[in-house]
């Protein structure tokens, strides 16, 4: 009910009033603290927010900036460049009325534009290394790993000096022109793939004993959440866990990680227990273009049946009802399944980056992703890449938000309790006829 709401809105221009439904209680009455509540609340959020994103997406120039939002308060921070449009004020006006208060906060540059600048300054770097690029209101974060914590990660350092220095002071006087401005620091973080190499995984070896999420062995009907391995150009297989299930024009396919085929197409994948069920693909489409996301599918079999929803554990599964469509907001709750974290709601989305991630050829890929921190011990490991991340479940099944991209180091043993995903919300978008399979939920 929810996406022809959004559709019947983008048909009318937006000129029509937002409608969510199904109603729920006011986001910071007694009656919204338990968690189903909260998963509603955060539901009828992601639709205000889809809507106004939507809009903004079909407009000649995207005046959206920084999104944040708190479910239990019912409050929802949306950056905004130059005038709010009457129509973008409607679709906030009757939120009000459900208990969500959506304030416009002004920006002088959007999210778009120092999105733009992010991967402009990425892609000139003139050193491989991994380092990454945060995205605030107005401001754009360069984080650089210290030469110490560089040689920890086995990745190049970036000295700020020279090239770099240059590449930064011109990306300080692009932004100024926005009225942004640019910081540089040194931090002992690096960003690193959550992919593992398959070396204990070999063909029909038993499940590992420490690996929480055990489904292994699907073949001719696939669904998320499960443990794939993909065989790299040197013949070496890594370990990674299935994201979302789809079909793109009547192939089935299974939305995953592009880093875990070491992004390239036409790589063999295979079930944990040796058994293949496909081949990398798209993975061209949606991480070598203008704006790189770590995206990627699994092509499986055109007699291969996909099912609408993630696993959870080995036969416990969750429905997938919808895709987030604009980006995952700062301030949510989410949770993910992988195969070493398992199932888990203990995920808060933080701000935007672009991260560029060293890779096992020795040079980096950069690409648009997402912070999330855990407010338990972990949020992911090394294994976890290309697994689903959704919100919170409602009693229906729960909206498809990202899958599993990297982590932030310094880490703890082979995890870290920050982590990073690359959002789903540009899919279907930079891929047309590429759609995630949902259930069908109640009006």
């Amino acid at each position: 009910m929810r996406r022809f709401l959004l559709s019947a809105l983008l048909a009318l221009g937006a000129a029509s009033v937002l409608v969510v439904a199904p109603a729920t209680p006011a986001a910071n009455s007694p009656a919204a603290n338990s968690s189903t509540d909260i998963a509603e609340t955060q539901e009828a959020h992601f639709a205000v927010i889809d809507a106004i994103g939507n809009w903004d997406a079909l407009a000649p120039v995207s005046q959206i900036g920084s999104i944040s939002g708190d479910p239990v308060a019912g409050t929802i921070s949306i950056g905004w460049v130059g005038f709010v449009p009457s129509e973008i004020q409607q679709i906030a006006d009757e939120a009000a009325t459900r208990g969500i208060d959506v304030t416009f906060v002004p920006q002088e540059s959007s999210e778009a534009e120092l999105l733009e600048l992010a991967q402009g300054l990425a892609a000139s770097m003139p050193v491989e290394g991994a380092f990454a690029i945060g995205i605030g209101a107005d401001t754009l974060s360069v984080e650089v790993p210290t030469a110490e914590a560089a040689e920890a990660a086995d990745t190049e350092p970036i000295p700020l000096e020279g090239e770099v220095l240059e590449v930064i002071d011109e990306t300080e006087q692009a932004a100024a022109e926005i009225g942004a401005t640019v910081t540089v620091e040194e931090t002992d973080s690096v960003p690193t793939t959550t992919a593992a190499v398959a070396t204990d995984f070999a063909q029909g070896a038993q499940p590992n004993t420490g690996l929480s999420t055990a489904r292994t062995n699907d073949t001719s009907v696939l669904s998320g959440g499960a443990r794939v391995q993909t065989q790299f150009l040197n013949g070496a297989w890594t370990s990674c866990t299935s994201g979302f299930s789809g079909f793109y024009g009547h192939r089935p396919v299974i939305v995953t990680a592009a880093h875990c085929s070491d992004y390239a197409d036409d790589r063999g994948v295979r079930n944990n227990a040796g058994v293949r069920i496909g081949t990398s693909d798209l993975v061209a489409e949606l991480n070598d273009g203008p704006t790189s996301y770590d995206l990627g599918v699994i092509a499986a079999p055109y007699d291969t049946r996909t099912l609408p929803r993630i696993y959870t554990g080995d036969t416990s599964t969750i429905n997938i009802t919808g895709t987030q469509t604009t980006w995952p907001p700062a301030g949510y709750r989410l949770c993910s399944s992988g195969q070493v974290t398992g199932w888990k709601c203990d995920l808060i989305a933080a701000e935007s980056y672009v991260t560029c991630y060293s890779t096992p050829r020795g040079n980096s890929e950069c690409m648009n992703v997402q912070l999330v921190n855990s407010t338990g011990t972990r949020a992911f490991c090394l294994g976890d890449s290309g697994g689903p991340v959704v919100g919170l479940p409602t009693a229906e099944g729960a909206r498809a938000v990202g899958v599993v991209s990297g982590l932030r180091s310094p880490l703890v043993g082979s995890c870290s309790t920050r982590g990073l995903i690359a959002p789903m919300s540009q899919l279907m978008s930079t891929v047309p006829g590429l759609q995630l399979h949902t259930v069908q939920t109640a009006p």
